[in-house]
């Protein structure tokens, strides 16, 4: 087994950032395994957490890329005798189930065998982070919030559903999951099924397969208080999916059941929906997440430094606050590899080591940067790039100009500060004209339409260039 974890090591490397290959993966050593379940060391606690967190998914595909079948994935610590073979016993480790223990366990486990899991009610394995406690709360999100707790405490919801809509990494998934730590620890008797959109379709098959659908139907109909679905986009396309489901959310809320589903796009927006299951989305409670602003970022950022038993200076906080706009995930990225970084170099954490680190761990997309969207952004505007810093208010140059800006900060990682400088703009105005911008997008299809083609036109010539 020591050539495929080198090769899964080779893949990894290959697909995930360099600087994050080096902190997370590359200490990483290789405990007993078998053709179906294998035990990953971690130098330390701290570290295991954070990669069966975030590259657990990266991990099982760099397997599956070697032609195996996914496997079962325990984590464990090396204690200081292991020496760092790759091929370290289980005897020098402490997984997750108990020290000196490897058995698989459901905590752990990330493949499920699919004919198993409709059989019977089986309580959800949610995120025990993700509570209401630990949510901040912001203008941005702050009527999802209130939409979620009033599900989880019984009050009134129309229709007694929520769809609670976001990009990734802004929180749709903490607080789905905040409704349903809150009822398992409140009403102990509570029938709750937590998936996603894709594992209910793969239970759907299965079920097919094994001449169990009735039983699926009972786990989902009759034997379900609250159904969550995470991703509910992924049925796009799937008709068939889409019936069933249709059925399911149809006979949940008619007998007085709660839902709660998340997805990146509103109901109207998921291309090959039927229009049976796109009236009755649409006709659900929907709760939008916005990226959040300035002052909620400190917040979170202060948040998870607690959560760390960590204190930031002032500087660090607001740098970060100010650098990372979009995704609360890379936010936590940030101060995980800020604590990792201290440690391993003994160094304080001050503003110079949080540079350091955003450089290294902020992925922008390669060989854009703000002067590159300028000339696109120009080209396509038919005006000159100098344009795009002048004074002028006028429609024809504040209009790409505020373009180009929300364009700054989804392809590159300056700062706002940064990027209101190259317009000669200041802090305020750039957020003021991107928050106008997001707005309109929404509200008018062609100015989105607009924004897409950009999107499309600037990837390309980049790429070209490159």
């Amino acid at each position: 087994m020591d050539g495929v974890w080198e090769g899964v090591k080779r893949y990894l490397k290959s697909t995930i950032p360099q600087a994050q290959y080096e902190m997370w993966i590359s200490p990483l050593k290789l405990g007993k395994c078998s053709d179906d379940h294998v035990i990953i060391l971690c130098p330390n606690e701290f570290h295991r957490q954070w990669v069966r967190g975030k590259l657990s998914g990266e991990i099982v595909k760099a397997w599956m890329s070697r032609g195996l079948s996914a496997p079962v994935i325990s984590w464990g610590v090396q204690r200081n005798g292991d020496g760092g073979e790759s091929g370290a016993g289980t005897g020098g480790a402490e997984s997750e189930d108990g020290p000196k223990s490897h058995r698989a366990s459901s905590a752990t486990a990330i493949q499920i065998p699919l004919h198993e899991v409709f059989v019977q009610w089986q309580r959800p394995r949610l995120n025990s982070r993700f509570t209401f406690d630990q949510f901040v709360v912001g203008d941005s999100n702050r009527f999802a919030y209130s939409a979620s707790r009033a599900m989880a405490t019984g009050q009134n919801i129309y229709n007694n559903a929520l769809y609670i809509l976001s990009d990734p990494g802004l929180g749709k998934s903490h607080l789905s999951q905040a409704v349903g730590n809150h009822l398992l620890r409140e009403k102990k008797n509570v029938r709750l099924c937590y998936l996603t959109a894709e594992d209910f379709a793969n239970e759907m098959i299965a079920a097919l397969r094994s001449e169990k659908i009735e039983k699926f139907k009972e786990k989902y109909r009759r034997n379900c208080d609250l159904l969550i679905l995470e991703k509910i986009e992924f049925l796009s396309g799937k008709m068939k999916m889409q019936s069933e489901f249709s059925y399911t959310l149809d006979f949940l809320l008619d007998s007085g059941k709660r839902f709660i589903c998340t997805s990146n796009r509103y109901p109207k927006d998921i291309p090959k929906l039927r229009k049976d299951l796109r009236s009755r989305l649409s006709g659900v409670l929907i709760t939008p997440i916005d990226p959040p602003d300035f002052d909620t970022r400190v917040k979170i950022v202060r948040k998870k430094a607690e959560d760390q038993d960590l204190k930031l200076p002032a500087q660090v906080v607001d740098f970060l606050a100010e650098r990372i706009t979009k995704d609360i995930r890379q936010l936590e990225s940030c101060i995980a590899g800020l604590i990792l970084k201290s440690n391993i170099t003994k160094r304080r954490i001050d503003l110079r080591l949080a540079r350091e680190v955003v450089e290294t761990m902020l992925e922008s997309r390669p060989g854009i940067d703000v002067d590159k969207i300028k000339e696109v952004v120009a080209r396509s505007f038919k005006i000159s790039v100098d344009d795009l810093s002048s004074p002028s208010r006028k429609r024809s140059i504040a209009y790409p100009r505020s373009i180009c800006m929300y364009l700054c900060q989804e392809y590159t990682s300056e700062s706002i500060t940064t990027i209101g400088k190259a317009f000669n703009r200041t802090h305020s105005t750039v957020i003021y004209a991107t928050n106008r911008l997001k707005q309109d997008i929404k509200a008018s299809p062609r100015i989105k339409r607009e924004v897409e083609f950009l999107r499309d036109h600037l990837e390309t010539y980049c790429l070209r260039e490159s």
